[in-house]
């Protein structure tokens, strides 16, 4: 009878742990040490532990574990009836103190109760206690504030001195450690510096990626640069990011307001009039200029301009409907050949292109007639261009069955290749091909065939699905280097046995025949 009414009277607990992160904190393992003894010599059971590993105690958003906690002690029933905590601090430094008060008070209010097993109150439930609980998060709060604030000032002052801190260089600089003698030593792109007595400066980098920055500043302030036109520049020839990425509108409008290009250093511009409505820091002068001040102006002057430049609805449908009476087919590709405003900004007017282009007067009916005529034709041109690819291949011996559903090639040891057709696009500068890449299949090749405005294809290509996927979404008249433009049948089955080869490496192909003329008859204008 003793043994059941002990075991009855058995406190089940939770622990919630916090490490902040500041190095110096207190680590996640002496937490759980001094919470199991103190629930071994008060005969509690600690049935779950929750955990907020290297983050603030400032707000709750970013606290996973306190959320967790908060949301099992709501439930019924509920699975625990105290919550122990090393310390007031580990509860939460939060700036308001009454947030640290009121989530304890939820706890309290389900019937759970909080111990903080290292003050001295310990579980006491008095006045003097809530007096005292107060006190430690009035403290908390303003050490915390008072730590901020010091790294902050150091920080001001190492950004003043022409050192960086915080994010990584644009494209065109490179970071260099250096040292209390001056010394200086080159970082790759994400190495941290070797200790922390060295500080962080941003020079030039490599040549070529200085080259590119002037060029695209040379770029936009060219009459009729824009940043549309830049990013598609850019992504025709391939060119990529410090991150790796393709350059867009907003990628190329950061490049061109980022202050670093002219030898200037801004931290905190964003973060600091957000969080803490500070003015940003600043130290002008303290990098080499990439380019000249003259440039530098011309573009701001520019981006500026352009920023304010906004046309009402009516002229937005003004613009639309002298287009369409040009164009009854209008598309959106021919919006940016005609230089009119882009698909988004009709997007945020009027919801969508297609409902600006209907109240813009466009015969919807006579529109989606022609295009269901240009599907019909197109899917008869794929079909003719897919039986020509697997004559060709079969005629030089290689195994080749097309796929009753889909516009695939099962080659052998089943290896799968795409055939896709690229429709011509006329633009300012001649044709160009969109390569569409969401659509397709899983499959190990990709034969795409870029079509001319005649009844010939104007060339093909041939590569892996990860190397079509990289290379750029517009390809012009000219391809580049990373489309390598096949014009041949033999091309074309020479860079196919490469490509089969590369995917089984037993097998052996034979030599390939002498160069004859492109036998492409199956080819249309754009469908």
């Amino acid at each position: 009878m003793d043994a059941a009414d002990n075991s009855a009277k058995v406190i089940r607990a939770a622990a919630y742990v916090r490490m902040s992160t500041d190095h110096q904190d207190l680590s996640i393992g002496m937490q759980l040490d001094a919470i199991r003894d103190y629930s071994l010599i008060n005969g509690i059971e600690l049935v779950d532990v929750y955990e907020d590993a290297a983050k603030s105690g400032l707000r709750i958003a970013n606290r996973e574990g306190m959320k967790r906690l908060i949301r099992d002690v709501m439930e019924v029933p509920r699975p625990f009836d105290t919550v122990l905590v090393y310390d007031v601090s580990r509860w939460g430094r939060f700036q308001d103190i009454d947030a640290a008060a009121y989530y304890e008070y939820t706890c309290r209010l389900h019937g759970v109760s909080v111990v903080y097993v290292k003050e001295s109150f310990g579980a006491k439930q008095d006045a003097m206690t809530a007096l005292l609980k107060t006190i430690k998060r009035a403290m908390a709060a303003e050490y915390s504030r008072e730590l901020g604030m010091k790294c902050r000032d150091g920080q001001d002052r190492a950004i003043r001195l022409g050192f960086q801190v915080g994010p990584l260089p644009p494209l065109g600089l490179t970071r260099v450690a250096v040292d209390r003698l001056g010394k200086r030593r080159l970082l790759g792109r994400k190495q941290p510096k070797g200790s922390q007595a060295e500080r962080v400066a941003w020079v030039h980098g490599p040549q070529w990626e200085v080259d590119l920055v002037r060029r695209i500043f040379q770029m936009y302030a060219a009459e009729g640069g824009s940043l549309k036109s830049v990013a598609r520049q850019l992504q025709y020839e391939g060119v990529l990011t410090g991150n790796g990425q393709r350059f867009t509108n907003d990628t190329v409008s950061l490049l061109l307001r980022n202050e670093a290009f002219i030898g200037n250093f801004v931290w905190g511009r964003a973060y600091r009039q957000k969080k803490n409505h500070q003015r940003e820091t600043r130290a002008d002068g303290v990098i080499e200029p990439v380019i000249s001040r003259a440039l530098w102006d011309t573009v701001q002057c520019k981006l500026q301009r352009r920023r304010f430049k906004r046309r009402t609805n009516d002229q937005l449908l003004e613009a639309l409907r002298r287009q369409l009476e040009k164009n009854p087919l209008l598309s959106q590709v021919d919006l940016e050949r005609t230089g009119m405003p882009s698909k988004e900004t009709y997007n945020r007017a009027f919801g969508s292109l297609q409902a600006a282009m209907r109240l813009a007067g466009r015969d919807v009916g006579k529109v989606r007639e022609h295009h269901l005529k240009q599907i019909l034709v197109a899917r008869a041109i794929g079909d003719l261009v897919q039986y020509d690819l697997v004559k060709l291949l079969v005629r030089e011996g290689i195994e080749c069955t097309p796929h009753t559903r889909s516009r695939v090639l099962i080659l052998e040891n089943g290896i799968r290749a795409r055939v896709q057709l690229c429709w011509p696009h006329p633009s300012e500068a001649g044709n160009r091909w969109l390569l569409l890449k969401k659509s397709l299949p899983a499959g190990d090749l990709v034969i795409f065939a870029a079509m001319d405005l005649g009844p010939q294809a104007h060339w093909f290509g041939v590569s892996s699905m990860e190397e079509f996927r990289r290379l750029p979404p517009w390809v012009h008249q000219d391809p580049p280097s990373a489309v390598k433009a096949l014009y041949t049948p033999e091309a074309i089955v020479r860079e196919l046995k490469k490509q089969l080869a590369r995917l089984n490496p037993s097998a052996t192909y034979a030599g390939l025949p002498r160069e004859r003329p492109l036998e492409t008859q199956n080819c249309a204008t754009h469908p």
